[in-house]
């Protein structure tokens, strides 16, 4: 994932942005639009069918201690084996995002499981649920606007 041009750039100066990084914070990191967090385990995790993802909305002063948490979660097996965080490039205003990724959006015991545990993390603000393929078709919104496959 590291140093995989940014598609699309905008201008110049985002000509050497790259998509992902796998380490810094959030808050600090302008050279690439997100950072990802990938299981390190020898564990088997599930493989991939029909990716999704959680979507939590965080403020800038709490961003760089929640993504360790969330990174950290991933990184031991307790999440799937993914998960993003925006970056100060690509943020808006003051907002970053953090996607928990699961293996399967229709597996909803198991999108119920990981969302369990983030909220035993801390994360108890209802939040939306989408899958890869709605983000691939460019459905981006918010809780009111019905896109969301779970919410909880």
């Amino acid at each position: 994932m590291t140093n995989k041009k940014l598609f699309g750039a905008k201008n110049d100066s985002e000509a050497d942005v790259v998509g992902f990084v796998e380490d810094g914070n959030p808050s600090e990191v302008t050279h690439a639009a997100f950072i990802a967090a990938t299981y390190k385990g020898n564990n088997p995790q599930p493989e991939a069918k029909r990716v999704g993802k959680w979507l939590f909305f965080v403020a800038e002063k709490y961003i760089d201690d929640t993504w360790r948490n969330v990174k950290k979660a991933v990184e031991d097996g307790k999440l799937w084996k993914h998960a993003k965080v925006s970056t100060a490039w690509r943020s808006k205003g003051s907002v970053y995002v953090i996607c928990v990724y699961t293996y399967d959006c229709d597996d909803e015991n198991d999108v119920m499981k990981i969302r369990d545990h983030l909220r035993e993390m801390g994360f108890k603000r209802p939040t939306s649920y989408k899958s890869d393929e709605q983000t691939l078709a460019g459905i981006y919104s918010d809780l009111s606007a019905g896109f969301a496959l779970y919410k909880a």
